[in-house]
């Protein structure tokens, strides 16, 4: 019984690793970085390449770890989105059928570059603009460029949804560094090319603001709100944008369109209040996404 016990051990503690460097091998013999490739751009709708390390992972969940993923890369070089560190979760049972089906993804440290969006040429055969259907995306510490002429952009802290695929409602979190906090659902419209977001609620340099909006990426591409808030203190919004001095002054330049209504029930600026105001931007957002 004794040795039977020891055999038992030896053998708990042999097998993990066994295994380990059993499923790290049949991964590289059958190309499975070249496996996870091709599963990705599935996934994201972009071509997706591997540059860096190429690690398989047991925790937080079965999958692969690495460094450097570069998505939807251009011809000369400009990509849209650069990770310098992913993790990618796959489902255990394809495996066995030597398939690979990604579950999630999280990226980690990179760039994000909406102006160089280069679908993959299976997914110019779709109508619409296609985005992945994936049960979890997560990114943190993104820097997103905003205008490729000036170079100003935004760091993203966080953004992350989870069960997202097209005509579906999901929840998401976007934390912009220095900007802006925002949670609600949101729902991709491929056939119109529009990003819709309900129930948002907007904590934006300390002034919260509720309501909903659409992102319409049809020329000229644009954000269109529909919102209400208790209390706007314009002026404690304008000294708390980036870029901007005590006395005021305007962000970060936008490469888009914004439309947007604003009903305020207490508005304070330049030391007077007013209540019950109506704020109007650009031209009636429901006339660009039906909000309402």
């Amino acid at each position: 019984m004794r040795k039977l016990v020891l055999w038992l051990a030896i053998v708990a503690v042999l097998v993990p690793p066994a295994l380990y460097w059993a499923a790290y091998a049949w991964l590289e013999s059958s190309g499975g970085r070249q496996m996870l490739e091709r599963a990705l751009t599935s996934r994201i709708g972009m071509t997706t390449r591997i540059e860096g390390d190429f690690n398989l992972m047991l925790l937080p969940a079965i999958g692969v770890s690495g460094t450097h993923l570069v998505i939807g890369e251009q011809p000369g070089g400009e990509a849209f989105a650069r990770s310098r560190q992913f993790e990618v979760s796959v489902a255990l049972r394809p495996l066995w059928d030597g398939k690979v089906l990604v579950e999630w993804i999280r990226m980690t440290g990179g760039q994000l570059n909406p102006a160089h969006y280069q679908p993959s040429e299976d997914s110019l055969d779709s109508a619409g603009t296609p985005l992945p259907e994936i049960r979890e995306l997560s990114l943190r510490d993104f820097e997103v460029v905003l205008s490729a002429e000036s170079g100003s952009g935004v760091r993203v802290s966080e953004l992350s949804f989870s069960d997202f695929s097209e005509n579906s409602e999901t929840p998401f979190f976007l934390d912009i560094e220095d900007l802006l906090e925002a949670e609600g659902r949101l729902r991709w419209d491929g056939a119109q090319s529009r990003l819709h977001l309900a129930d948002l609620q907007i904590n934006a340099i300390g002034q919260r603001v509720l309501g909903e909006a659409c992102l319409s990426f049809n020329a000229p591409v644009s954000v269109n709100a529909v919102l209400q808030a208790d209390v706007f203190d314009l002026d404690a919004f304008q000294a708390g944008m980036p870029g901007s001095s005590a006395g005021g002054g305007a962000g970060p330049e936008l490469p888009l369109e914004l439309n947007a209504r604003v009903s305020v029930k207490e508005f304070r600026s330049g030391g007077v209040t007013a209540r019950g105001v109506q704020l109007a931007v650009g031209i009636d957002p429901v006339t660009v996404c039906g909000t309402d």
